[in-house]
Order: structure tokens, then sequence, then C-alpha cells
């Protein structure tokens, strides 16, 4: 799914709305604009997201029996077993398995063996650590897995500070341990050299990550880390550390009180001038020139000198090349926005009102305006998840200044007295050194945009001579206020249509074209699109098992699921009352009926004419505007509109009996609603993989064996040709900004004895992504609490126009009433 999000000051909201055909699973969500585009995916916002079923049921296992077998020299082969019935009931012959291991991907299928079985037996790289398979049934349903094939797996790699170990100049080293799933491991260990002596130890934090200093570096000696917890014999494993460089720089930086400490070093610019330049998200703050003396120098900067957040400092020759480069990070919680939260009581009942009052200031107490957003949740339930996920400091001052996963990021903004160590540590071994925030102006290929606009160029015959000025356009767009709007064309055939701001899912459009003296012209028009850009999901994160506080919590989700659908149940729903009208069976009728099934729903030539208003432009665009409840009107990728049913199955049309063609497709939304008859919906039409077969015979073999038929009737009983298409017209749909949505709770307001009977166990109580503190940094909102008594965690997080952020939790309680 995609979404277009309104941005407002640097602030939009959206939402995704999950239902039953979303999958069980690890989704990817992405967040980017326009300009963005422009650096590559680096500059993407992009967040896992695990989405559970609340379901006691048991999960559907298509990838069953994975089993590696080891064969002679190192040879290896993947065995496992599909069950395809499993996520298809309809699914018939072959299954096609797609591989993925080592950045590779290979495509086979797969036929029943003589047990009625589908197996697999295929031969793995030796050194290939995780496989990925996809399996996808004839009806298009498919489903992933990702298997590790080492679960003894062990990488452990080092980073010298700076960049590279050099000849002469000790040194600090990181390292960071990633078990098979890719999460840090603690591991404990020695340096040694290639004679077996050892020259250092160490010993990483829960995260796998850590520091060891080297104080003799020999570029005649190769050095490697052997863990102490691996059997001691002639087999035990090492790990390489980095080739020491005979030449070259260090760039140290250490935490000294309230100063940063610096120390260049080189073992061959020994009386040299350098710069040591500090920037931070892209901006340089400072170049600082010395003199190296016997190949060192060492300052210190005040810490309160610089920003909060990532800061790089790099060393630079003379001849101004960067030799260089050490990440730091600088904290200033002063910086930060102060925020105040107060409730109006400390104390709450189940169900009852609490009120929120927040208060913003800057440093100096001044009341500072600022956008807010108020996460209210259950920590009975939720556990320290708060406290380890991604928040507004972790995300703008370290993840998007780093490269790779970042492991409970939320913890190096708490008051452990270990994070120090662990953000330094984290520098170390997942420092960005190459962050690039700048390109060469000629290089620039996305604009930000601040509009809806609808672009594109018109082309034809006569724009092979000089008539391109002469091209007008006219433009309707039909959203909640119809417009309409002229221009034309510039000397290339380009035009650009600025729109109101529009919400929803998308806006029909027309584009009518004509000459100089407003004649129609039948011209092509060709709008431009915005590419969604290439997609990269880390399969490797869905390998990952959660962990016991997630386990519990999903458990209580469906607990309460449970308990919701037993009450739904014993309210007894009445359906609506259904009205059944006389229906004449022409032998058009009838050949439709025998063939595909009587219709499921009816939508009169008449009705349709009845809606048709001035601006109509055919029989697609007055279904849209008027029938929303029984048929979909949506725009796909070749930009032509399409009909579909309410469900999940392809959609085919026949019209006066015959069948639609695809390439005719294109002529059905112009039909006049004036030779329409009916329009009639077929849903799970019988003999459908008949009619699939007949308008697709090159992929009659993956005929779907249930979809939906629409039979629209015409006075002219000609088909698809009796229809009359307008001269110069584009129609078709474009996205615009997607709704905000309010997150829903329940109002226990005037309470009664039966409302109780309905449990309320919720561990999410309330949401509200936007709220703004006034210019007096004043702000307040209410909810009510759920049926769960304990610890509430109030979490407000803050950005003011300035780009100040703050961060800020409060705690209260709830018990029951006696």
């Amino acid at each position: 799914e995609k979404k277009l999000i309104k941005i407002e000051y640097g602030i939009g909201e959206g939402f995704f709305q999950l239902n039953q055909q979303h999958a069980e699973g690890l989704y990817l969500i992405r967040a980017y604009t326009e300009w963005n585009k422009n650096f590559g995916s680096d500059f993407f916002l992009k967040e896992y997201i695990n989405v559970f079923a609340a379901t006691a049921k048991p999960k559907a296992e298509p990838i069953k029996n994975v089993t590696l077998v080891e064969g002679q020299n190192t040879a290896r082969r993947l065995n496992a077993t599909f069950d395809p019935f499993a996520i298809d009931s309809l699914h018939s012959k072959e299954l096609t398995l797609v591989i993925s291991f080592d950045d590779k991907k290979d495509s086979i299928s797969l036929k029943k063996n003589g047990s009625n079985k589908y197996l697999l037996d295929y031969p793995i790289p030796a050194k290939c650590q995780f496989v990925t398979l996809q399996v996808q049934t004839k009806n298009h349903f498919s489903y992933s897995k990702t298997i590790v094939l080492d679960k003894d797996y062990l990488d452990l790699q080092f980073f010298p500070e700076s960049g590279e170990l050099v000849h002469g100049i000790p040194a600090i080293v990181g390292f960071k341990a990633l078990d098979c799933n890719g999460k840090g491991k603690m591991v404990e260990g020695e340096i040694v050299d290639g004679q077996g002596t050892v020259t250092a130890s160490f010993k990483s934090n829960q995260f796998g990550m850590g520091s060891v200093e080297l104080t003799k570096v020999d570029s005649s000696v190769k050095f490697f880390a052997r863990l102490l917890t691996q059997p001691k014999s002639e087999l035990q494993k090492t790990y390489p550390l980095p080739v020491v460089a005979p030449k070259g720089n260090v760039l140290s930086v250490k935490k000294m009180g309230n100063g940063i400490q610096l120390k260049a070093a080189s073992n061959y610019l020994l009386n040299d001038s350098i710069t040591i330049r500090a920037t931070c998200r892209g901006m340089i703050y400072y170049d600082i020139k010395g003199l190296l003396k016997q190949g060192n120098l060492v300052f210190s900067l005040p810490a309160d000198k610089l920003p909060e957040g990532v800061i790089a400092f790099t060393m630079i020759t003379d001849s101004m090349r960067p030799v260089a480069e050490r990440l730091y990070f600088n904290e200033g919680p002063e910086s930060r926005i102060n925020i105040s939260i107060a409730t109006d009581k400390d104390l709450y009942n189940l169900r009852e009102l609490t009120k929120l009052t927040i208060t913003t200031t800057d440093a100096e107490g001044t009341p500072l305006n600022a956008s807010l957003s108020v996460l209210v949740l259950n920590k009975e339930q939720m556990g320290n998840l708060q406290d380890r996920r991604q928040n507004i400091l972790s995300y703008f001052l370290l993840s998007s200044d780093l490269k790779g996963d970042i492991e409970d990021p939320g913890i190096y903004f708490t008051k452990d007295e270990n994070r120090y160590q662990y953000l330094d540590a984290l520098l170390l071994t997942q420092g960005w050194r190459k962050y690039n925030y700048t390109k060469p102006v000629g290089k620039i290929q996305f604009q930000p945009e601040s509009h809806l606009t609808v672009s594109g160029v018109v082309g034809g015959l006569f724009f092979k001579k000089k008539l391109q000025k002469e091209t007008g356009l006219t433009m309707m767009s039909f959203g909640k206020n119809t417009s309409i709007q002229t221009q034309a064309t510039d000397s290339m055939g380009r035009f650009n249509f600025l729109l109101n701001d529009e919400y929803g899912d998308k806006v029909n459009i027309l584009i009518q074209s004509s000459n100089k003296s407003g004649a129609k012209k039948d011209y092509t028009i060709t709008l431009d699109k915005k590419e969604t850009p290439v997609i990269a999901f880390d399969h490797v994160k869905s390998v990952e098992q959660p962990d016991s506080v997630i386990h519990a919590f999903v458990e209580k989700n469906t607990e309460r699921k449970k308990l919701a659908d037993a009450m739904l149940l014993s309210s007894g729903k009445l359906l609506g009352e259904v009205v059944l009208k006389s229906y004449k069976m022409t032998p058009e009728r009838k050949k439709v009926a025998d063939a595909y099934g009587e219709p499921d729903y009816i939508i009169e030539g008449q009705a349709i004419r009845d809606k048709e208003a001035k601006w109509s432009y055919g029989l697609y665009s007055v279904l849209l505007f008027n029938f929303p409840d029984r048929v979909r009107i949506v725009t796909k990728s070749d930009g032509n509109l399409y009909a579909q049913l309410h469900n999940s199955e392809i959609t085919l049309v026949v019209i006066d009996g015959v069948p639609v063609r695809p390439e005719q497709y294109p002529l059905i939304p112009n039909i006049p609603p004036s030779e329409v008859i009916s329009f009639e919906l077929i849903a799970y039409a019988k003999n459908f993989s008949t009619l699939y077969c007949e308008i697709f015979p090159q992929n009659c073999v993956n005929a779907p064996a249930w979809g939906n038929v629409i039979a629209i009737y015409t006075y002219g009983k000609k088909g698809i040709f009796g229809a009359n298409r307008s001269v110069g017209i584009m129609k078709t749909a474009i996205p615009v900004f997607s709704s905000p949505r309010e997150f829903y709770a329940p109002k226990h307001e005037q309470l009664k004895p039966a409302d109780w009977l309905n449990p309320d166990l919720r561990a999410l109580i309330h949401w509200q992504p936007s709220l703004i503190a006034d210019s007096s940094g004043k702000a307040s909102t209410a909810f009510y609490n759920a049926d769960n008594t304990g610890t509430v965690q109030v979490v407000v997080e803050a950005i003011a126009e300035n780009g100040q952020i703050g961060y800020q939790q409060v705690s209260y309680d709830v018990k029951k009433q006696h």
C-alpha cells in the first residue's frame, strides 16, 4: 500500500488499515519525500513492523520439514516439503518456488510426486548463511520464509578508530559480534599476534559491541581475535583484524569533562599543517587549523559550542585532502524542548477519565510553540518496550546518521550509567564516514513538492510542426469541489496544473486538448509518473524470534479478541431487508447467466442516466461517483480506468454476452450512459477459468479458478464496438492526500451495569499523533482508561518550527474500584 501525506510545518500524519487479508508477518514501512529520492534510500525512514494474528487458531505452515543435508566435500542440499493448500484451497498443478540466497534468485516449478506431495531437493553454496523460500500458487497466493542454515554462526568484525590501523600509532579498535539472526551477541576474547602472543583482551556489552586498545601496532605483524568461550584446540576459530597500514593517519576523540579532546596522529606528516573540520548533519561548524609536531597534535573543544547529535571530525591535509574521520556523539539535553506533563490525579479507577496538561518551554523557561504527539499505554502489558524502541531523540540525533540496524535505540537516551560507553562503541562500529548530504546541482533530479500537481506532455502528429504553443488544455477535477482550469502547453508540449488540496484515495480528472481555434484534437496526452523507489526488504530480519515480552503481549491481545468476538455473537446482529425485483431474461442475459451465473446486483441503465451530470464523461465516471458501494472504479498503472467488485478476485467484462479483450478495455469507460440497458455484477462467477482462457489464451495455464464478471448490456447489442469514443480526452484518477484518521477508543461516559459485561482490555490506551502547544506553551488532552490495573505510561514527543525536539515520560496508577 502507498499513502500520500500532506506535510504542514514539517508535520504530517496518516494510517494503514489492517484487515484479514494482511498476512501475519514482518512488514516494512518507508517514508520519504520527492527530495529524498535525490540522495538514495539511505535518506528514507525505514521501520520494520511485526503484525500478529489475534487468533488462537493454528497458523498455516505452507513450508515444512526444512532440512539441510551435509554431503561430502562441503556439498550441501536443502530439503523441504510444501503445502500450497494451506494458503490456497483451490490450488492445482505446478507450484512456483523462488529461492533467494547471497543476492541471487532462482525460480523453479515443482510438481507433485507419487505421494501427492511437493518436495524440494536443492544444492546450496557452502558459505551461504540465509535462504529465503517463496512459494506462489496458480491463483497468485504467495508465502515466504527465511531460514538460517547455521544456528551457531557468529560474525565478529573489527573497526579501527578513524578508519585504519597505522604502523607505530596506538589504536582504539571497535568490534561487533553478530549471531545467526544478525543480532548482537555478548562475547569475550583475546587479541593475539601471528606467534600466538596475547596483546590485549576484550569483552562486549549485551549488544555484542565494545572496544579494545592496541598499544603496539606493527605493520609486519598480523593480529587475530579468538574467543574465550571456544574450546582451546588446534581447530579453534580465529577472526582476523584489519591489516596494519605502513603509512597513515589516526584521529582520536574522547570526552573529557565538559569538553571534547581531539588527538591527530600521523607517521608521515610529521611537522605539517592540518585542519580538523567539525560537521553535524551536513553543516560545517568549525575548521580548526593546527601544526603537527613530531606527527602529533592534541587540543580540546568546549562541547556546548557544538550541536547535539553525531559530530563528524575530519582530519584534512594542507592540500585539502581528507585522510581520517571519527564520529562522536555530543550530548546536549539543554538544547532540547523541556516538556512538563501533569495529570489531574495521581490514582484512577477503571474506565475513569484522565486529563493531561502539557507545557513546553525552552532552556530559559520561555514558553515554546511546538507540535506534540501523545502515546498512552499499559506498562503491565507492554513491559519495557517503550524504553527500547525508536523515539524522536534516538531517530533524529542518532539513527538517521548511522548505518545498519541499531538494537534498542531508546536505551542510549535513558539514564543507564553505561550509555556513554555504549554510544562510543556504537559510533566506532556503525559510524557512517561517507555521509553525503549534498550533491552537485546538475545531478538534482527530483524537486520538492509543495502542492498536488498534474503534469505531463502533449504529443501527436501536429507536434512535428511548430504548433505546440497553440495547443490548449482544459482540465476538470472531480474532488470535493469540481474545478476547471485551462492552460497552453509550452514549446516542448509540457503542461503543469496545480490542484487544490484533496483528501481521500484518488481524484478523477479529465484533460481535453484543442487547437488554437478551440476545436478538439485527438492528441496524445501522457502524464508524468512518480516512480516508487526500489524496495530492499531485509529478509534476515524476519528470522528473528519475538522475545517473551512480545509473546505475552500477543497472547493478551488474542484473549481480548476472543472476548470481543464472543460479545459480538451474543448481541445477535440482524441483516437488512433484501428486496428482489423482476428480471427480464433476454437472449443475451440467458447466454451470460448460463455461462457465468445470475447477477448478484443490477444497476439499471435508467438509474445510471438519472445520476449523469453535465461534467460526466462516460459510463465509469457516473458509476465512480454514484455507486461506490457496489462497484470500484480504479486507475491502474497504464492510466486507464477499470471496474472491480468489492473482493480480492479478478474482474472481467462481457458486453452483450461478448467477452472484452485486454486491448479493448480502454474503450469501456467511454460508453455513453444513453447506450446502457443495465450494468450487472456477478461475484465468484462459474466457469471463470474458461472465460479467462478465452480472453488471455497466452496465460491459460495460470487461469484462476474463481473471479468476478461484469455484464454490460447495450441497446446496440453489438458489444464494445457499438461504443462511441470521445476525441482528445485523457481520463484518469490521480493520488491525493491520505485523510487523517482519529484513533478510536471507547468513551466510558455514564456507565451502566450492562456496560461492564463488555471487557475493555486495551494495551494501547490513547494515541494522538498531532497536538499543538500554543504560543503560551500549553496543550491539553483527555482519554478514558481501560479495565487493566497497574501502571500506565504517558509518552510525549515534541518538535518545534526551528527543529528543536523533546521527549518526556510520566506514569500513573489505575486501580480496581471496590
